[in-house]
């Protein structure tokens, strides 16, 4: 499905974003895996370090410095950028009067101006290629849904518009840009009364299986602009 197609995948550490740096591997893509972890405390499977088509990058994605190493190496070993993940957020579990001007700063440039920034330089490297790629970012049913975490929630919403502002200029090169919404994941499921759907929480599998659904060209080839909400109906639910 993906073998030839070289994909970034920002913020593989552990749960989410290792369960999508998997399945593309499985699925026979070149794996570009970014983490502020090193390389010791990932949770990746140790025989995706040992092929040539799985490289792991550890550095801080909010740096423009870093950004602009970690696509100069990904073009030094695989030549091309196809797909791009941006699965970063960060919330600081603050109310809205705790919340310092720090504290929004750092969720600010975490959550949308490092996602932001990077597919800017992605996407022009896919245009200068002729790429017709795709760019994906993680956001959350609390973009729509208040979370009691202000920063988080107002982080993700403005991803979604940004999803839906960079997908409406870069339609025309052909590069799709979508977001998925997560509700409540966890390693294992676990019970959840909330939870219309078998009364479960969700899977970090269930996430890079929507994930791989959008970036594939044959099942998704005419979709952008959208935000697929992964929640079990989570977000349908009266109880918050």
């Amino acid at each position: 499905m993906f073998r030839d197609k070289t994909v970034i995948i920002i913020g593989v550490g552990k749960n989410i974003g290792k369960a999508i740096a998997e399945e593309f591997f499985s699925e026979h893509a070149n794996v570009v895996a970014n983490s502020i972890l090193p390389k010791e405390k990932s949770e990746i499977k140790k025989e995706l370090f040992l092929s040539n088509h799985f490289f792991y990058s550890q550095g801080d994605i909010t740096s423009l410095e870093y950004q602009t190493q970690l696509i100069q190496e990904t073009l030094n070993r695989f030549s091309k950028i196809d797909i791009l993940i941006n699965n970063v957020g960060i919330g600081s579990g603050k109310g809205f009067f705790d919340l310092s001007p720090q504290i929004m700063e750092k969720s600010l440039k975490t959550n949308l101006l490092a996602p932001f920034l990077f597919s800017q330089k992605v996407a022009k490297k896919m245009i200068e290629k002729k790429i017709q790629g795709c760019i994906i970012c993680l956001s959350s049913i609390h973009a729509k849904i208040p979370s009691g975490n202000p920063d988080y929630s107002a982080t993700k919403s403005a991803l979604e518009t940004i999803v839906k502002e960079i997908a409406f200029e870069l339609g025309p090169s052909g590069i799709r840009v979508n977001a998925v919404a997560p509700g409540k994941i966890t390693p294992k499921s676990v019970p959840d009364r909330r939870i219309p759907l078998l009364k479960k929480s969700g899977l970090p599998l269930d996430i890079a299986k929507a994930v791989l659904f959008l970036a594939n060209n044959s099942t998704a080839r005419y979709i952008t602009g959208e935000v697929l909400t992964v929640d079990g109906g989570l977000s349908l639910a009266s109880e918050r």
